[in-house]
């Protein structure tokens, strides 16, 4: 019965993310480059490329989630492994910074730009990948002039 509950659990997680496989759903980046992205100072370690948002470390794509709320990730479980939070090492001051931090519910910190928290889509897996952009009319990547 477990295994049944299970199954279904994952099949509906899959429809329901968009995914047709499961290496989509959790994706194919076996390199560790969505795990951590920290800095040791009080400054997002973000940059521009092409147009859109990125970490400044490997350049991959960042985005939001439209079912996150001001300072308040949504995104939790199974869908962190499908959108890997941009996580920081603590606390940040955001006066004056369009970007900032907020706690999540695990304790960690992640990154937020005006309170939105950031994330990367497990299936971008190289510089300039937009992958997840649109995904389920949910996850947008973050333009920048």
């Amino acid at each position: 019965m477990k295994k049944i509950l299970l199954s279904g659990c994952l099949i509906t997680f899959t429809a329901l993310s968009g995914c047709t496989t499961m290496s989509e759903v959790f994706g194919r980046d076996k390199t560790g480059t969505h795990d951590v992205h920290t800095t040791t100072n009080n400054r997002a370690p973000v940059s521009g490329l092409n147009g859109i948002l990125v970490d400044a470390n490997k350049k991959m794509t960042l985005y939001t989630y439209d079912k996150d709320t001001t300072n308040k990730s949504n995104c939790n479980a199974l869908c962190l492994a499908a959108w890997p939070a941009f996580l920081a090492p603590g606390p940040v001051d955001p006066t004056g910074s369009t970007y900032s931090t907020i706690k999540r519910d695990d304790g960690r910190y992640q990154w937020a730009m005006n309170g939105k928290p950031l994330y990367f889509y497990a299936n971008d897996t190289a510089v300039g990948d937009r992958h997840g952009d649109g995904k389920m009319g949910e996850w947008h990547v973050i333009a920048v002039r």
